[in-house]
Parts: structure tokens; C-alpha cells; sequence
């Protein structure tokens, strides 16, 4: 057989090749190590990037140990936003049911984990349901009605 490689004095002083090793990987702690769980979620294909662009800022949160710096408003789909509050553990949702006037937007403020809401409203503008809401979020809107063991308004039926 004959080798294309040239041979004679510049072939040895060409260095061997050595067949490159990759370093090991270092061990992976626990999804329960890092303070994180895995959760399968059937949504709707038109949310799903929002939710996973949501949940990979998320780990880089955790990971980072960095927190938000203000509480913002994320929009899930064309007729729903959500906006999270980790310190409080609660969470504002409002929903576009489509409908005309005053019950067109459908807001709602929910422990995190829980499925009751602890507040609920209407109202004829986004920019209202928004307000409402993060009223309701931080308990401050007087005339309210509030549920004393949570200390979170129920309603707003206005």
C-alpha cells in the first residue's frame, strides 16, 4: 500500500498525532438538587413557546439566584396574560372571553398551587383588568371585600 503522506526528514519532525480526549463530564446534580421539578403541561401549540421561553427564564433565575426586578405582565396567547408574584406566591391571570362591554375581560388572582381564585373581576378594558388585578394582587384598592385568613380581596363585582 502506499501512503500519500510525504516521507523523510519533514514527516518526523511533523509531531504524532494524538487522538484528542474529551475531559468527562462532571456529574449533573438532581433536578431536586437545584431546587427545580420536571412538569409535563398540555397547552395549546399557540402558548407553548411562551411558556417554554417562561420556564427556561425561570431555571436561569434559579440557577443565578437572581429574582425579577419588577412583576410584569407575559402574554400567553392571543387572549390571555399572566403575570407571577414569587414573593407573595400568588398569580394574576386575565383572559379576553370575547364578549362585549363590561364582562369582556376576565381577571383572576390565584395562590400559586391552588385552583380557587382568591379575587376575580370583569372589566370592559385590558388596561382595567390589569389595574384590578394588580390591585387586588397587593390588597391596597380600598372598598374591597378581603378574606380575612388570606388577606386578599374575593370580589370585585363593580
Amino acid at each position: 500500500m502506499t501512503s500519500l503522506l510525504p516521507a523523510g526528514p519533514a514527516a518526523a519532525a511533523r509531531p504524532a498525532r494524538v487522538p484528542v480526549m474529551r475531559e468527562p463530564r462532571p456529574q449533573s446534580r438532581s433536578l431536586k438538587a437545584r431546587g427545580l421539578s420536571k412538569v409535563t403541561v398540555l397547552v395549546p401549540e399557540a402558548t407553548a413557546e411562551g411558556l417554554r421561553q417562561f420556564a427556561r427564564e425561570l431555571c436561569r433565575r434559579q440557577e443565578t439566584g437572581a429574582t425579577p426586578i419588577a412583576r410584569q405582565w407575559r402574554r400567553l396567547s392571543p387572549s390571555a396574560e399572566l403575570m407571577v408574584d414569587p414573593e407573595r406566591g400568588l398569580r394574576c391571570a386575565i383572559r379576553d372571553t370575547g364578549a362585549t362591554g363590561s364582562s369582556r375581560y376576565h381577571w383572576t388572582v390565584t395562590v400559586i398551587g391552588e385552583t380557587d381564585p382568591v379575587a376575580a373581576g370583569r372589566a370592559a378594558e385590558l388596561g382595567e383588568a390589569r389595574w384590578r388585578a394588580e390591585a387586588a394582587l397587593t390588597g391596597q384598592r380600598a372598598g374591597m371585600s378581603v378574606a380575612p385568613h388570606l388577606g386578599f380581596p374575593v370580589t370585585d363585582n363593580d
